[in-house]
């Protein structure tokens, strides 16, 4: 896991598992996995800016919705994400930033198509410092 995320075969799926040194910090790299199912490597600048603010019962659900909202995003307003940021972060509540520009597909490459974010073993936890992601996304 060098930067930070890294994608999990599944049989019909893919898992995206992140460590960090912080629950903001790998919600951060937890989009930026889903980024990579997404679009891969393909390059993009930023020209689009919105702010996102999402309340849940619980750090797992917070998450969840987080990538559903990036995925959302994605598919009703044709955003590639090039970065998101957490700017206040409290126990099931977050407001962020997601930035990018708008789909081209001359520049743009299809990785993937999602249809959503599962709860399949999906966690969020604290091991010694250390925070830990997971969830599965239906393909």
């Amino acid at each position: 896991m060098n930067k930070g995320y890294r994608l999990l075969e599944h049989t019909a799926d893919m898992g995206i598992e992140a460590r960090a040194e912080s629950c903001p910090k790998v919600l951060e790299e937890m989009a930026r996995g889903l980024t990579m199912v997404l679009f891969g490597d393909s390059p993009v600048s930023v020209s689009i800016v919105t702010k996102v603010h999402l309340r849940e019962e619980n750090s797992v659900e917070l998450m969840v919705a987080w990538l559903n909202e990036i995925l959302y995003w994605c598919e009703q307003n044709n955003l590639v994400l090039a970065a998101s940021r957490i700017d206040t972060f409290e126990e099931g509540e977050l407001w962020a930033t997601l930035s990018g520009e708008a789909f081209d597909q001359k520049r743009h490459h299809v990785e993937r198509q999602v249809k959503a974010i599962t709860y399949y073993q999906a966690c969020l936890e604290e091991t010694s410092g250390v925070w830990h992601a997971r969830v599965y996304v239906d393909l």
